[in-house]
């Protein structure tokens, strides 16, 4: 999102005096750094977002707004009141549901129909600042991580401009959100991207849609690491019954594996390092039995 935000803030032509980027010691801190100078942009360097050379350096720059779009750290207080009217972020889901870092992957795994973008200043939570603007977003049955990433991170840049365009006239909205528990957007850890067989094939189906392409459902076989990419859903209604996680039938394209009700087909995937193909080339090459398990 932070390269479609400033491709799209400066097409707009948004007056930017100044970029932050990741830390140095992030794994995409050089090619973020590298864009924004090959825009002519200011990159501001640094260690810490509370460090006092930090902090001076932004006041300097007489900043009206700070617009956010992806940023992995929390902003301290010290930071937020060094811009006139502090920051703007874009969140892609519709607050208070779905704050973090991957509401993505969250919605498509949980079923929701329907996300969107907000856009909202920034506190000292995460994604708990008041509400600018929003806009609602239909969740296509077929959705991916990627297709969903791609469609809001320029529904985002939309909403924001037109934010700005609002701010340079009058003063912005101020929406409080709702104080209480809602369902969360967070992003996974390592043993999150594992299929769990003892869910549902839909469950198991939209989870591997959740991950792609960025993070890819994993599982294993034979003792080496799989990851699908796609999959489809089959009743097991004429399928003799095998416990879940299990090969339970054999097509000539196709394998099913057993899950706790239907049955899951994979139709992409990678097996550990020897190839990345579709069902027929898993059973020409790896060659499955019925009762073998998937863990």
């Amino acid at each position: 999102m932070a390269y479609v935000g400033l491709d799209g803030l400066l097409m707009a032509g948004v007056n930017i005096v100044g970029v932050l980027g990741p830390k140095k010691s992030h794994n995409m801190y050089h090619d973020f750094k590298k864009f924004v100078i090959k825009r002519g942009q200011n990159y501001i360097d640094y260690d810490e977002l509370d460090e006092p050379q930090l902090i001076e350096k932004v006041k300097k720059l007489d900043i009206d707004v700070a617009v956010v779009c992806s940023f992995n750290y929390k902003i301290p207080k010290v930071l937020l009141e060094a811009t006139k009217d502090g920051f703007i972020n874009v969140h892609p889901s519709m607050l208070p549901k779905y704050r973090g870092g991957n509401p993505y992957s969250r919605v498509i795994m949980n079923g929701e129909t329907e996300t969107g973008i907000t856009v909202h200043f920034m506190d000292e939570g995460f994604d708990t600042g008041d509400i600018i603007a929003q806009k609602a977003y239909h969740i296509h049955s077929k959705a991916t991580m990627g297709t969903l990433f791609n469609e809001l991170n320029f529904l985002g840049i939309e909403l924001l401009l037109k934010v700005l365009q609002v701010y340079e006239n009058q003063e912005l909205n101020r929406i409080k959100q709702p104080v209480g528990e809602f369902i969360s957007g967070n992003g996974l850890g390592d043993k999150d991207i594992f299929i769990n067989y003892n869910k549902t094939a839909e469950e198991i189906e939209r989870f591997i849609r959740a991950l792609n392409p960025f993070i890819l459902a994993s599982t294993t076989f034979r003792g080496n690491l799989m990851k699908i990419m796609r999959a489809e859903v089959a009743s097991d209604a004429f399928s003799i019954p095998h416990p879940a996680g299990t090969v339970s039938k054999i097509e000539d394209d196709k394998f099913f594996i057993a899950t706790s009700k239907g049955l899951l087909v994979p139709t992409v995937l990678q097996f550990g390092s020897f190839f990345i193909g579709d069902s027929k080339d898993f059973l020409r090459i790896v060659n499955p039995k019925i009762g073998e398990e998937f863990r």
